[in-house]
């Protein structure tokens, strides 16, 4: 079988089909080999001939552009370029019908969720459908035995951090509250840097002592620290869904998202430092350290400047060109809004910065000195279309997600005590929320503008630390890299309790396949508990923008807490005034 190899980039991908198409050809005639010695041992012999001239054909199609495949296929025969032709064009159509699945998926999620939301089904959010849901198409393709289909199925690091993550991150950027950001922008920092990393060694250290105690799966120390980096970041995503969909207020908006979308850049950069590590040419000593912590701030800072220039040239442009008297422009003032913040996104990612942290500052500025520049339907049509462009990335990254969990071997070898304990250690972890709520509270008071971080305030922040695509992605490139490939890495080769331990047993497993795992179980778990239950509790702590206690509440919401739920049951309304006796009262006149 051959091992994980590389996502084909956008640039070779139709060359990457045709190598595809090779190894496809050579399956097919393994399967077909014949029946007598003589004739398998023909066969053996041409097989071995036509996997000579199909790796020579893969190594060339990589690095040759597609108008140079005919001197290629030149070294094949007829009868075997024809095969790889047909081969591709099976890819192809499966890559199609692959396209018609997520869209199909995408469109069942959005109906569904309108019927569990219109029959007050909130222990089932909509990002809990979409998983569901992709599990389902999945799940399809699995029982058809298509292995094409899976393949094109499968999560894919690159399409993730390109096409859907960017829109979302930019919309809660160019629609949210910025004074709010900027005045919570203390405790928001403290969560995302001094905690992120805080919670890095917490749970890495956690779940490596849980495997040396024989807990659980033994993680190596670098790839528990890497699993700590990766785990530890709330998910930006599954966040912002929730969080739009109930109305928060806007103190605790701000100081999630703001958490979720920088502490993201945090783990990405964290991961990429502490995979350095995983080099023997690169020892873990105060110069690399040190090195780590400069190429962070560089990353941050740097990203933060492209954002932010990207929304000054854009406020500039519009500023002189002065579309806002334009009417018969409108829609062409709203086309031009989104050039500035996917430049400012791939010209981080081509310098080898954070694309992420960038598009948030560039959507921020924007909102602050581009929009005043818009006109007033320009101002609409903008934060509508962005929004339209957000809820299909959003939701369809559910949906990937779901489908991961088919497409992956997630319930091959499953880990579940590392699960369990890796969650345990995930709970801990995000007890900085109350360190950094305590350290902010000491210089504020109840006359301070934004107030003191409230107790309730503080266990939201903590239950709404959900993990998602983000985490997963970061994941899946590891055990796609293998990176950590060793059985038990916590464990040397001589040691007894390798021998011993019942989680060693199957050489099959692997620690970056233990990593992937739990952290598509911990995002479900998240996802489907936390995500299901966090309507409860805004409703209970009364952390919601509008009313919620005149909806009606759900049967578990009335389990948990009945008092609550009785006491806030709305009081009658008094009897309202003929309708006929206001409109005369409203139209009486005084005497002269």
């Amino acid at each position: 079988v051959p091992g994980p190899r590389k996502a084909p980039t956008s640039k070779n991908g139709g060359t990457q089909m045709r190598c595809r198409g090779a190894l496809c050809a050579l399956a097919i005639v393994a399967a077909l080999g014949g029946a007598d010695a003589s004739q398998a041992a023909r066969d053996q012999k041409w097989l071995g001939k036509l996997s000579t001239k199909a790796r020579n054909l893969r190594s060339a199609l990589e690095t040759a552009p597609r108008r140079d495949l005919s001197e290629h296929e030149a070294a094949l025969s007829e009868e075997e370029v024809e095969l790889l032709k047909e081969e591709a064009e099976e890819e192809i159509i499966m890559l199609k019908w692959a396209t018609v699945i997520g869209i199909a998926a995408l469109g069942a999620t959005f109906i569904l969720g309108f019927l569990a939301e219109s029959i007050h089904l909130h222990w089932l959010p909509e990002a809990a459908i979409g998983v569901l849901v992709g599990m389902f198409a999945s799940g399809l393709a699995l029982m058809a035995h298509s292995d094409g289909l899976l393949e094109k199925e499968k999560f894919d690091f690159e399409f993730f951090m390109i096409w859907l993550l960017p829109p979302i991150i930019f919309e809660a950027g160019f629609n949210m509250n910025v004074q709010a950001f900027i005045a919570n922008l203390c405790p928001t920092a403290f969560f995302a840097f001094i905690g992120t990393f805080a919670s890095t060694f917490v749970v890495g250290g956690l779940v490596w002592w849980f495997g040396q105690m024989g807990l659980c799966y033994p993680l190596g120390m670098l790839a528990a620290l890497t699993f700590g980096s990766l785990i530890s970041a709330t998910d930006p995503v599954t966040v912002l869904a929730v969080f739009q969909a109930l109305g928060v207020k806007i103190d605790l908006f701000s100081m999630v998202f703001g958490e979720s979308v920088l502490n993201d850049a945090v783990a990405i950069v964290l991961s990429r430092t502490l995979l350095s590590f995983n080099n023997p040419e690169n020892p873990v000593d105060a110069e690399h350290i040190l090195g780590a912590g400069k190429l962070f701030l560089i990353i941050f800072v740097g990203s933060l400047l492209i954002g932010a220039v990207g929304g000054i040239l854009s406020s500039l442009t519009f500023k002189l060109l002065d579309l806002r008297h334009h009417d018969e422009m409108l829609y062409m003032e709203a086309a031009l809004s989104f050039v500035f913040p996917w430049c400012a996104y791939f010209v981080a990612e081509a310098s080898e910065l954070s694309g992420i942290v960038s598009i948030m500052s560039c959507g921020m500025v924007m909102a602050t000195y581009t929009r005043p520049n818009f006109s007033p339907r320009a101002v609409r049509l903008t934060a509508r279309a962005y929004k339209v462009v957000a809820l299909i990335a959003e939701t369809f990254v559910f949906v990937y997600l779901g489908m991961a969990t088919i497409t992956f071997p997630i319930f091959t070898y499953t880990v579940w005590h590392f699960f369990f304990w890796a969650t345990l250690a995930c709970f801990v972890g995000r007890l900085h929320i109350y360190i950094g709520s305590f350290l902010t509270n000491c210089f504020r008071d109840a006359t301070s503008k934004p107030p003191p971080i409230s107790p309730a305030y503080s266990f939201v922040m903590w239950f709404s630390g959900l993990r998602g695509g983000v985490a997963f992605a970061l994941a899946s490139v590891s055990y796609v890299a293998g990176d950590f490939p060793s059985t038990c890495g916590g464990f040397d080769g001589d040691d007894e309790r390798k021998q011993e331990s019942p989680f060693c047993s199957d050489n099959e497993h692997n620690d970056s396949l233990a990593m992937m795992q739990a952290t598509m179980l911990i995002a479900c778990f998240t996802i489907f508990v936390f995500g299901g239950a966090i309507t409860t509790i805004c409703i209970y702590f009364d952390v919601l923008l509008e009313p919620k206690t005149a909806r009606r509440i759900s049967l578990l919401s009335k389990f948990l807490f009945p008092l609550r739920c009785s006491s806030q049951r709305r009081a009658p309304r008094a009897p309202r005034a003929p309708r006929c006796s206001r409109r005369c009262t409203s139209r009486r006149r005084p005497l002269s």
